[in-house]
């Protein structure tokens, strides 16, 4: 251990309140922030607690943000992670945090700290600093196992206050001891050639992180916290097909409420083609309630929606407190038409929700289906893409928990034209387009189901 570690930590141990002749900084001196959205985050936050958390992040605006980025989905949605931080904070802020229940009966593996830059406009490096020595020795303190990556504050546009910040960073490094504490320093990775801010990586105001800073921050803590928490350290350049994308509309709120209240023994997962089994009229109504209502099924199938959609649905309540015997999975025209994803890419999104599922579900058996075919005839240019991704999956079963089923013939002739029939669009099934897709797939789904099959 280092002697200005050593120094530091000898000063706090040794405070004594009725000996000690001077003002303590208030860098040091918990006290909570004044806004009632921070008492109602905290209140928030005391409620997300729960003893499977293995990675904490604390910090200010600049750590609370990142939950309205798609990178913090990539990187922290399949880990069990709790985002503490609060926009505005300082050093005090957290201390108080710290000792008002935010940390009480979790044992992370990592907890990910960067704090400071908001004590820059009103205190000394040299408070600062201790600021952050007494969260570091809270921390240590109350959760001695587990390990602190420290990262240094980042640049800032204000010349005056990232000088302050500067001078905090100098001597961050004293504070690791490369055992409990570990240092990062970032601050370089955010500038450009000329050392000014890459503004690249900054919103407007050049304090707070564009998506693509996310990026450069996490894929730089990604070898030491993958390593700490035993999993597969993500791709640092991934696609779009694997970073989830938000949709918190009203049928999430009404899945997320769905799966609160009760467990179900199927699921179907997918976009609009899954989804219209909800569709009254000429659609998948009457086929649901005939082969899956009695089933305890649930639909979470959503219009529109891509392989980043179902990701980040996943991620955010949906499949919560369930233990599903069976999902039913058929995503990926969508990515290929709307989004024009190549067909190597499509498979890489479906291939991340299986894993996804398989990590958040591993009692379930997963039943992926090819998509379906689409156009009129085999010319079409997205039924081709389409058969690309559909030639891979076969790569994802293994026959225990994860089968493939293509049940495309069923909807063709022996020319491999669709018809209007059954498709009215040639891609959304009508009623007896639905009744196709069951009567295809229930020798395998009920076989998976332990039941008899459905005639």
């Amino acid at each position: 251990m280092n002697l200005k570690y050593s120094l530091l930590k000898a000063f706090f141990l040794s405070i004594s309140f009725s000996t000690i002749a001077f003002a303590l900084p208030k860098t040091i001196s918990p006290v909570p922030q004044v806004h009632k959205w921070w008492t109602e985050r905290h209140q928030q936050k005391l409620n997300e607690r729960s003893t499977e958390v293995d990675l904490v992040l604390i910090g200010d605006s600049i750590t609370h943000y990142w939950e309205r980025s798609p990178s913090y989905g990539y990187f922290f949605g399949d880990r069990k992670t709790l985002n503490l931080g609060y926009g505005g904070d300082r050093t005090q802020n957290v201390l108080w945090r710290i000792q008002n229940g935010e940390l009480n009966g979790l044992k992370p593996k990592v907890i990910s700290l960067m704090i400071g830059t908001n004590n820059s406009n009103h205190f000394s490096p040299e408070d600062t600093l201790l600021g952050i020595q007494k969260i570091i020795s809270g921390l240590r303190l109350r959760l001695p196992q587990t390990k602190i990556l420290l990262s240094s504050i980042l640049p800032r546009g204000v010349q005056e206050l990232d000088q302050k910040n500067r001078t905090v960073n100098n001597s961050l490094a004293s504070l690791a001891d490369n055992e409990s504490v570990f240092f990062l320093d970032v601050y370089n990775q955010f500038l450009g050639a000329d050392d000014k801010l890459n503004m690249e990586l900054y919103y407007r105001d050049g304090v707070h992180l564009s998506d693509q800073g996310y990026f450069v921050w996490a894929n730089a803590m990604e070898n030491f916290i993958s390593k700490e928490l035993g999993d597969k350290a993500k791709d640092q350049e991934p696609v779009s097909a694997i970073i989830p994308s938000m949709q918190n509309g009203d049928r999430h709120k009404q899945k997320v409420k769905e799966a609160r209240e009760s467990n179900h023994d199927l699921l179907f997962i997918g976009d609009s083609i899954t989804h219209f089994y909800d569709r009254e009229g000429n659609f998948g109504v009457p086929v649901w309630n005939k082969y899956y209502k009695h089933r305890n099924a649930m639909n979470l199938g959503f219009g529109g929606n891509t392989t980043a959609h179902v990701l980040w649905r996943l991620q955010n309540g949906q499949i919560d407190a369930q233990s599903p015997k069976v999902c039913v999975l058929m995503i990926g025209t969508n990515n290929t038409h709307v989004r024009k994803d190549k067909a190597e890419n499509t498979f890489k999104g479906i291939e991340k929700i299986v894993e996804l599922l398989k990590k958040k579900l591993p009692k379930s058996k997963i039943l992926v289906l090819s998509i379906f075919p689409r156009g009129a005839d085999p010319s079409d240019p997205l039924r081709q893409e389409n058969e690309k991704v559909n030639a891979m999956l076969p790569l994802l079963e293994d026959n225990k928990t994860i089968f493939h089923l293509d049940i495309n013939q069923a909807f063709l002739d022996k020319k491999g034209h669709l018809s209007r029939e059954f498709m009215p669009d040639l891609l959304h099934p009508n009623t007896k387009g639905y009744e196709i897709w069951a009567q295809a797939m229930e020798p395998t789904l009920s076989q998976l189901l332990g039941e008899n099959m459905l005639k």
